[in-house]
């Protein structure tokens, strides 16, 4: 096979959905990689990939070489593995694909499981000092939750998502994100929903783990925040104050010296691809991957801070609450563009609604927006579909 089918291999290699026994037994015979690292492992609903962008920030700002674990991918698959930013070279990870090939094969493992595999194994042969393991799906039953001991357990948001696999009731979801929870743990978690405090607090009790809830910032501007006494500024959406600050509460657990200069430049610094991302100045064009209704709600905050008219051009998975989330941006924008994308879980035709415009070609509704010349086009949805769209418009 070529170099890009090998890719393309891995990527084709759906979900098992059969349990953490193989890729346990897996990585007990590539010689338990994770055993070897010192780690922070994220999960939650939304702002994962945010908060690890900060804190691998901060931490490599304070000259920690810091490796990173993240999904979904938006350039390239190899973009979900990196060390300080740079994403593990091609060449290596079809190197260790080769080399675990045989195990991969003998206990059927998935796409997710392959990355984690040799994620792990680079983090250790690199000798990386600290790693941010984020989760895919839940936590207790996630692909990531092989570790016997982390550093630190962060739970940044709880709620509606993946209802199918983790539950329909809060309480449910909060109980698998807090199977990554580590006994004599800490866990650091975000503004939560009472209910789903309360089972997060719960479940460290029994496994005498302490639990500490994030400060609140301070917002003194539109990009300038406070916490801890320290004045911040940032990019981006109004949201990523929140996530900011639990990269700084993180930080300062693990050691760090928040309110140094070099803190303060990682933060003002720090950004992450298709999270209110600018991808044109002229006309304005924004990608943001809300991806469901909470993710719809923090970006509905920022967009009456922007040049109006706001277009917005929206797409989601069928597994998605497509038409609440349609529904709640055409409600915080001026027009509102329904498009479709080729994947595996987006269905089969573009939704559509009273008051919307469908355009089933999500080229077209991309260039459709853009024509409009005035205001703003905030272009967003599943994460897959602003992977695709910003492929498109930084090609241009």
């Amino acid at each position: 096979m070529s170099e890009q089918r090998d890719i393309e291999w891995v990527m084709r290699r759906k979900n098992r959905r059969h349990g953490l026994e193989p890729i346990r037994e897996v990585l007990k015979l590539c010689g338990s990689p994770q055993d070897h690292l010192k780690t922070v492992h994220i999960a939650g609903t939304n702002g994962k990939g945010s908060t690890v962008s900060y804190l691998r920030s901060l931490l490599t700002a304070a000259g920690y070489q810091t490796g990173t674990f993240t999904s979904p991918h938006l350039v390239h698959h190899c973009d979900r593995i990196r060390i300080d930013n740079e994403w593990i070279p091609e060449t290596v990870f079809l190197d260790y694909l080769k080399q675990d090939m045989p195990y991969i094969e003998q206990y059927d493992l998935g796409m997710f499981e392959i990355d984690t595999l040799i994620a792990l194994q680079w983090f250790r042969d690199q000798k990386a000092d600290i790693i941010l393991m984020e989760t895919g799906l839940g936590g207790r039953l996630d692909n990531t939750n092989v570790f016997q001991s982390v550093l630190l357990n962060i739970i940044t948001t709880i709620s509606y998502d993946h209802t199918d696999v983790l539950g329909s009731r809060i309480q449910q979801i909060a109980f698998e994100k807090a199977g990554i929870i580590q006994p004599g743990s800490r866990c650091l978690t975000g503004m939560l929903d009472a209910h789903a405090e309360t089972v997060i607090r719960r479940s460290a009790e029994r496994k005498h783990a302490a639990v500490i809830r994030v400060r609140k910032y301070r917002s003194l501007a539109e990009h300038e925040f406070a916490y801890r006494g320290v004045n911040y500024s940032f990019r981006g959406a109004q949201y990523q104050k929140q996530n900011a600050s639990l990269a700084l509460e993180a930080a300062w657990l693990l050691g760090v010296d928040i309110a140094s200069e070099a803190s303060r430049s990682a933060i003002a610094e720090s950004s992450w691809a298709g999270r209110f991302e600018t991808a044109s100045e002229d006309p304005l064009v924004i990608i943001d991957g809300a991806h469901n209704e909470e993710g719809i709600e923090a970006l509905c905050s920022s967009l009456k801070l922007l040049p109006h008219p706001v277009t917005a051009v929206f797409s989601a998975l069928a597994d998605k609450p497509a038409e609440k989330m349609a529904l709640r941006l055409k409600g915080c924008c001026d027009h509102l563009i329904l498009t479709h994308f080729d994947n595996v879980r987006s269905g089969r035709e573009a939704l559509k609604m009273a008051g919307a415009e469908t355009i089933p070609d999500w080229r077209e509704a991309v260039e459709t927006a853009r024509s409009r010349n005035e205001g703003t086009v905030i272009i967003t949805g599943s994460l897959y579909f602003i992977s695709l769209v910003r492929e498109y418009l930084l090609r241009k």
